[in-house]
């Protein structure tokens, strides 16, 4: 029996270094492999989308995150899904990365161009190298006037107990009304230089910005005061966020939706006066005969919340939104909802411009009393607003809580001159024409047979 043992023991003193070597061995022949697998290991995350010129109907910027710079820069896209499947997709778009200082990875941009108006593309995006994100879609928007609707709202920093909860139940609770873009009006996080609420934030977006039909939810943002906080120069927002570069390097800009609709985006975070001003007088000009004109920034004009109203915006801004005849001014900052009345020159107007404040979106909430110029609110509940703009030249508004409850809802009705009107029935028109003639002349060739008979 010891021989026996004695045996066994041998075998194991030759067994285990020999399956080391084997392993060992394996390791080397495979170590090609080993960058694949790591590589996998940095799918894109936070994936969300901008503009970043005034080409909402052909254009799109695709963002995310990686933990690497050479994790991959491209887009596969086509107008079918390709279920994820990277040799699925026709079209491809490689694009860039950078990052910050406060960073704790590398950005991703990609613009899609010559895209197709109020299309649907499904894409997926990363690379080879990091691996590729799962299938995403989107629409475009429409080169012709059609109804639109949007949501519009903000302040979803931390701060409160209920954080992130309060936001995330606003963003489900949106998506269900299946907005075409989302108009935020800042204050995301509770310094701009903290990145873990950033990463919580495009997260959270990626998850719950997505509508019944599967589609993502693209946005338009200001800058909000808490996004400069500890980051006075708003590195994090401008580098996780591609939005045009003119006049301002993404500060101010303004977008158009379709012929109609015109949407001005302001900064209420640096000088009012000057430069802005400047810029906002000649953009308003510029869309003067715009049937509607819609102006997102953060800090209100009109407010009662505990934070107050911005003199500045009154001063500088309110005058030009006056003489220029904006329909529709939309605020945050004081974490609540309210509507004033129409105001033009300082007073309630028929036709002036309503200022609406939905800063509500999982902020801690405030409360106040109202004003004059106040005609709902102030309303401290968790909330957004969605915005209908329909061919017929009616604006209807309405604000929701987080449980889908109305808050608030009014119009405005307009007449839609011929200029303005969708020409989406002109192919129908043509159509009949062509037959009209068409049968007229077979009429009249069989009258002359007739005749001649």
């Amino acid at each position: 029996m010891r021989t026996v043992l004695g045996g066994k023991l041998k075998m194991e003193k030759v067994c285990w270094p020999m399956s080391l070597l084997i392993i060992f061995i394996l390791i080397l022949a495979g170590a090609s492999l080993v960058p694949h697998v790591f590589a996998q290991s940095d799918q894109p995350v936070q994936i969300h989308l901008t503009w970043d010129q005034n080409d909402t109907a052909h254009t799109i910027v695709v963002t995310w995150q990686t933990k690497t710079a050479g994790a991959g820069d491209v887009v596969l896209y086509d107008t079918k899904s390709g279920s994820g499947n990277p040799s699925n997709y026709e079209s491809s778009q490689t694009g860039t990365n950078h990052t910050y200082s406060s960073a704790d990875g590398y950005i991703h941009d990609v613009k899609l161009t010559g895209l197709s108006a109020n299309t649907i593309y499904y894409f997926i995006c990363g690379g080879d190298n990091g691996g590729w994100s799962g299938e995403h879609s989107f629409r475009t928007a429409p080169d012709s006037s059609v109804s639109f609707r949007f949501v519009a709202g903000g302040d979803s920093r931390s701060g409160g107990g209920d954080w992130p909860a309060g936001r995330d139940s606003v963003s489900r609770e949106m998506a269900k009304f299946n907005p075409s873009v989302v108009l935020y009006v800042g204050d995301f996080v509770m310094q701009g230089n903290y990145q873990l609420e950033w990463d919580n934030w495009f997260a959270a977006e990626q998850l719950y910005w997505v509508d019944n039909n599967n589609l993502s939810i693209p946005i338009i943002p200001c800058i909000g005061n808490h996004e400069v906080y500890g980051d006075s120069g708003a590195a994090a927002y401008l580098g996780q966020l591609s939005l045009p570069t003119f006049p301002a390097d993404e500060k101010w800009y303004s977008l158009d939706w379709g012929p109609n609709i015109h949407i001005t985006v302001l900064d209420t975070e640096t000088s009012v006066a000057g430069d802005q001003t400047t810029w906002l007088k000649q953009d308003l000009a510029d869309h003067e005969n715009y049937l509607w004109k819609v102006v997102l920034f953060h800090e209100p004009p009109y407010s009662d919340g505990p934070d107050g109203y911005n003199n500045s915006v009154r001063r500088y801004w309110v005058p030009l939104f006056d003489n220029y005849h904006v329909d529709l001014v939309i605020s945050g900052h004081n974490h609540l909802y309210e509507r004033t009345y129409p105001l033009e020159n300082g007073a309630i107007s028929e036709n002036g411009t309503y200022y609406v404040v939905s800063g509500a979106w999982g902020a801690p909430l405030y409360t106040d009393s109202p004003s004059w110029f106040a005609a709902v609110g102030p309303i401290p509940k968790f909330s957004f607003t969605v915005v209908d703009i329909l061919e017929n030249g009616m604006l209807h508004l309405t604000a929701l809580d987080n449980d889908g409850n109305v808050l608030d809802e009014f119009s405005i009705q307009k007449t839609v001159p011929e200029s303005a009107k969708s020409t989406s029935a002109l192919p129908f028109v043509i159509g009949g024409v062509i037959l009209v003639v068409a049968f007229a002349g077979i009429a009249l060739y069989m009258l002359k047979v007739s005749r001649k008979s």
